[in-house]
């Protein structure tokens, strides 16, 4: 049984016509198909020579026999599968998705296309909310549904109250004047921040005499008011002003006597070799155009034309201003850009989106007066006796040498004679804002000769 022909040692032999000889089974149609293709159905079986095995059973045979497996010639390959009932493969996932194609070549690439597509939309909505969120609202719940009514529609309460609590806790209302000359009051907006000291209380009680001994400040002998100077505690292999330290620190303390330790460096380039963009910068470049277009009258000619182009209630669209800096005073792109302008012009729309008022335009863009010359203004104020807190523009006028400058106050309030705004009334903060408008090129003190 070693071969596939075992039992037909003599099958050529026995059939002396060349027959088949003996044959089990269909042997005969395996022998036909051995022989038409070369191999049998069955392994064909082989002697394998010992290896030694009955004198040392330890030792592994050179080769494995191969022999023939009825299971997988009569049923196949065995296979991994469990077979399972049907109440427990019922519900489960299919083993086969996928493997099957449900959708062609175009209906995919179509497929794709949408999602594309879907995908830029919903980034252009992020993009748009993302962005939304970022306005600046400027609309309330009360002024959509109720409507703000005009600023010169206000009135004055009829039936006012005074309260006399401070009066109480605090005694009678000091006099405006008596600190006014304070220099550490002084506030140059329109200088560069780093050359500016802030207004604190160290600065104004170090120019106040009742104040001035509770300051705890070295000599002033730096650039800002309150620098250290150690030549007084400094010892004497140190100290080089000179071979006397007392003398010298006394001639240092006596030329000290003269200076202004209050004082501000001022200047729209800021401190040290900095070349970079400034609010300071922007204002002084609109600030001599305005010199040189205008002249002495520009900052009254401005805010002229920016209430013609203005509302009722004094505000005025950015893009007017932006218009009337463009066209009239000839500011170009490369003095001041357009990005600069409306960064400034944004941080003064406060009350509304796109509109700024007029007077606080005015009022950020030009230099501010003095202590000195507030006080001035005042005092003048209160030499022309006004009654009930308001004067008459007529007895201001009247002492006004100027004729130009009496023609422009006189086209600033809207008239074209100046018997026409005579009798108007100005109070002490209107006063004040015209001097303002006309002090950053004209003497003060011309103006209030009274």
């Amino acid at each position: 049984m070693f071969s596939d022909d075992a039992f037909n040692k003599n099958i050529h032999n026995d059939a002396p016509t060349g027959g088949a000889g003996t044959l089990i089974g269909n042997w005969a149609e395996e022998r036909v198909l051995k022989e038409a293709s070369g191999h049998g159905r069955t392994i064909p079986q082989r002697h394998v020579p010992r290896s030694g095995l009955l004198e040392d059973f330890t030792k592994v045979p050179f080769e494995t026999r191969k022999g023939d497996d009825t299971f997988n010639r009569v049923y196949g390959p065995k296979s991994d599968h469990i077979a399972q009932p049907a109440s427990r493969t019922i519900g489960q996932p299919d083993r086969h998705e996928g493997k099957i194609m449900g959708k062609g070549p175009k209906e995919t690439m179509m497929h794709a296309g949408r999602y594309e597509v879907a995908e830029a939309e919903v980034l252009a909505e992020e993009e748009e909310i993302a962005k939304q969120a970022h306005v600046r609202r400027w609309e309330t719940t009360t002024g959509l549904v109720h409507s703000k009514p005009s600023e010169l529609e206000a009135e004055k309460a009829i039936h006012g109250r005074k309260s006399y609590r401070d009066e109480i806790l605090h005694g009678p209302a000091p006099e405006r004047t008596r600190n006014i000359d304070n220099q550490g009051l002084e506030f140059p907006t329109h200088a560069h921040y780093t050359c500016v000291e802030p207004v604190t209380h160290a600065r104004v009680a170090l120019d106040d005499p009742r104040l001035r001994s509770d300051v705890r400040a070295s000599a002033a002998s730096g650039v800002n008011t309150f620098g250290k100077n150690s030549e007084f505690t400094k010892p004497l292999l140190e100290f080089n002003r000179g071979l006397a330290k007392d003398e010298e620190l006394e001639t240092m303390y006596n030329g000290l006597q003269s200076s202004q330790p209050l004082r501000h460096i001022g200047g729209h380039q800021p401190r040290g070799p900095f070349e970079v963009p400034s609010l300071a910068m922007l204002k002084t470049q609109i600030h001599s155009k305005i010199a040189e277009v205008w002249g002495a009258y520009g900052y009254v000619m401005l805010r002229q034309r920016l209430f013609d182009v203005g509302n009722t209630e004094g505000f005025v669209h950015k893009d007017d201003i932006v218009t009337i800096l463009r066209d009239e005073l000839g500011l170009d792109n490369q003095e001041v850009t357009d990005t600069a302008l409306q960064v400034y012009l944004g941080q003064l729309a406060t009350m509304k989106k796109t509109d700024v008022r007029i007077g606080a335009f005015v009022a950020s863009l030009r230099p501010v007066i003095t202590q000195k010359q507030k006080r001035r203004v005042m005092e003048a104020f209160k030499g022309l006796n006004p009654t009930n807190g308001e004067i008459r523009l007529g007895d201001w006028l009247a002492h006004l040498q100027d004729e130009d400058l009496r023609a422009t106050v006189v086209t600033a309030f809207g008239a074209q004679d100046e018997s026409q705004v005579a009798g108007t009334a100005v109070t002490e903060p209107v006063f004040t804002e015209l001097l303002a408008d006309l002090a950053p090129f004209l003497d003060v003190e011309a103006l209030l000769a009274v």
